[in-house]
């Protein structure tokens, strides 16, 4: 059985991965787990692989959705980040639910910060295996893997259901007094009464009605406080300002193309940084080639024509290069 350090370091060697060509999800570490697709589970998977650490994590996978709820089955699910520690395995939901059924992106944890933000080691992001800095806003939990120094599990899944008890409970409790104007005892005890609010609270703002109080209830109540009945989508916040030419198509460079491509019409699209789907359509669009959502050698010749760059059909450091100083001319 490997270590937590020992899977970090195999993740920090995937920096910088790329996919060949960008938007492809074909790379070393989707021809080593044999399937072309995205490929941010399938980095987890190698990581552990080449770290000893595959049967610590549940296996090999690249359906983020059953590789949460392996961890869940084998109790070793937590919801929120409460707890996270360097060498957890944390699951995202961009649409902001928090629900299992809707992950759909994972990464490593290598650093907690106090400010209750974490580092990640992620594959898959804006086509790249990069560093990342995230918040709990579209965080649904966390697995821990069974590595041989890891760390002992928080004392609950993440969700305060009848018999929790502590500050969490307390907190819980005094919001419930605020929002609904019961008259609980603040006493950290989730008893029949704390119960009953929870399923007030939540027929009352259209949750399932279980007496469970999860991160779902959570995010509603923060809203719920703050005057408002639903939570607030969270809003992606890509870089912004003149881009470094470097070659790197890191999320500057792609929030700068979606800007762009918004601009001239070819697309609505939400500035988020990742090379998606809908960005590779809305491109091949505005060059008038298939929108197979491919970026394919037909689709990188038109972008380096379009560019004035060699056109080849490889999107190498150079083609991105000329593409950041046109983005930042506004002469895409």
């Amino acid at each position: 059985m490997g270590t937590v350090q020992g899977m970090i370091s195999a993740a920090r060697k995937l920096l910088g991965t790329g996919e060949h060509p960008p938007g492809s999800n074909h790379n070393a570490v989707t021809a080593w787990y044999g399937f072309t697709g995205p490929w941010c589970d399938m980095s987890i998977s190698y990581e552990a692989a080449h770290s000893d650490n595959l049967s610590a994590v549940m296996g090999k996978y690249a359906l983020t959705t059953a590789h949460a709820r392996a961890f869940q089955n084998h109790g070793r699910w937590h919801y929120g980040i409460g707890g996270i520690r360097p060498g957890d395995i944390v699951f995202f939901d961009w649409s902001g639910t928090r629900s299992i059924g809707n992950i759909d992106h994972v990464g490593l944890v290598e650093a907690v910060h106090s400010n209750a933000t974490i580092t990640t080691l992620e594959g898959n992001t804006s086509d790249a295996f990069r560093r990342r800095l995230r918040n709990s806003a579209c965080i649904v939990g966390y697995g821990r893997p069974a590595y041989g120094n890891a760390a002992p599990m928080p004392g609950h899944d993440g969700i305060l259901r009848r018999g929790s008890t502590g500050n969490a409970v307390k907190t819980l409790q005094k919001n419930l007094n605020t929002v609904l104007h019961t008259k609980l005892t603040v006493d950290g005890q989730f008893g029949a009464g704390t119960e009953a609010a929870v399923r007030t609270f939540q027929s009352k703002y259209h949750l399932t009605v279980d007496g469970a109080y999860g991160p779902q209830a959570a995010a509603v109540m923060k809203a719920a406080l703050a005057g408002r009945s639903t939570p607030s989508k969270p809003v992606p916040k890509p870089p912004t300002g003149k881009l470094t030419v470097d070659g790197q198509f890191g999320p500057a460079t792609c929030a700068a193309l979606q800007r762009a491509l918004n601009a001239r019409g070819a697309a609505k699209l939400v500035v988020d940084g990742a090379f998606g789907l809908l960005t590779t359509k809305a491109l091949q669009h505005y060059l008038k080639v298939a929108q197979d959502g491919v970026v394919g050698p037909v689709t990188v010749k038109a972008l380096q024509h379009h560019l004035g760059a060699t056109a080849n059909g490889v999107w190498d450091a150079d083609t991105t290069r000329h593409l950041q100083k046109a983005l930042n001319a506004n002469r895409f």
